[in-house]
């Protein structure tokens, strides 16, 4: 199958393969014309191609595969640590599909200037209600097109965001979060199951996942701190501190996104990484291994340099 025009930015007009660890994944991909094969299968990547891994054992495999591929570009799809059904997997390749990859590479070189060029932003949009303050040396996280533009293997969300991560809380955070925001959905990731963390935490996180992507949210947030996530006017405040682990309430990601094809065809209530790319901000809490790192995705928020 000839891959869509616009993922032609690329990998050209060549042909492009679906890679995974799932057989009835690869069946339906097979049925949509792609050419597919079985991770386990392969001695090397092939020349283009789109990785879906199901487990952790396919995650380390494409990463070894890569190293023995001399030429190679290749999209990485976790799907492992957000919901590894085929069901979501087809909707995230959907969605990979019809995004503008040029376009979101150059919104991305333009975020990265004003951020880079100013210390402190006004948020607007979608009622948003707040600032958020950067670090002189803060450095902000993009993806250009000069580093897809030979070898390349890059996780599929680099492709759509611009953010500044905060993982290690020895260090200083290099952002400075305060006000509120309508929350239209969360993404959740848990690396591996931790004892530690309370029984039936997954399904209260998966029904709150479910309320926030059917009535909405409002996010508020204090010095880098959350302070309320109401639904309806009912708190939440509780459910987040025991889920986030370690870190509890403190925020530890805050993103651009600059993904603007996938706003009339997006599912909150699919726990799939193409969502957090959704055109507007979002922030985290959580670090994924203590406890669940949680993006509240705030789409069509502006983020403007007050001078």
């Amino acid at each position: 199958m000839s891959p869509p025009n616009r993922i032609s930015t690329l990998f050209g007009h060549e042909e492009l393969s679906i890679i995974a660890d799932s057989e009835d994944f690869l069946r339906e991909c097979a049925l949509l014309g792609f050419n597919t094969a079985n991770i386990s299968k392969l001695e090397k990547l092939p020349k283009n191609s789109i990785v879906f891994s199901f487990s952790n054992d396919a995650a380390k495999m494409t990463f070894e595969l890569a190293k023995n591929t001399e030429s190679k570009k290749s999209v990485f799809c976790a799907t492992q640590v957000f919901e590894p059904t085929v069901a979501a997997a087809l909707y995230s390749l959907k969605l990979l599909l019809s995004c503008n990859f040029e376009h979101a590479l150059c919104t991305q070189r333009s975020v990265l200037n004003m951020l880079n060029s100013n210390e402190s932003f006004l948020l607007s949009g979608n009622d948003a209600d707040a600032q958020v303050s950067v670090s002189p040396h803060a450095q902000p996280y993009a993806l250009l097109a000069e580093d897809v533009s030979h070898d390349f293997v890059q996780s599929v969300a680099e492709f759509f965001e611009v953010h500044y991560a905060h993982m290690n809380p020895q260090e200083p955070c290099p952002f400075s979060f305060t006000g509120t925001l309508k929350i239209a959905g969360i993404l959740t990731v848990l690396r591996k199951p931790n004892p530690i963390l309370p029984e039936g935490l997954k399904t209260s996180i998966r029904w709150l996942s479910d309320r926030i992507s059917e009535e909405g949210a409002l996010l508020s947030i204090k010095d880098n701190t959350i302070t309320s996530l109401k639904v309806k006017n009912e708190e939440h405040i509780k459910l987040l501190d025991l889920a986030a682990g370690s870190r509890g309430l403190q925020l530890t990601e805050f993103a651009i996104g600059v993904n603007e094809a996938i706003a009339s065809n997006i599912d909150y209530k699919i726990n799939s990484q193409m969502n957090e790319g959704i055109s507007g901000v979002h922030l985290a809490i959580g670090d994924g291994s203590s406890g669940y790192h949680i993006d509240f995705l705030s789409p069509s928020v502006n983020v403007n340099p007050i001078h």
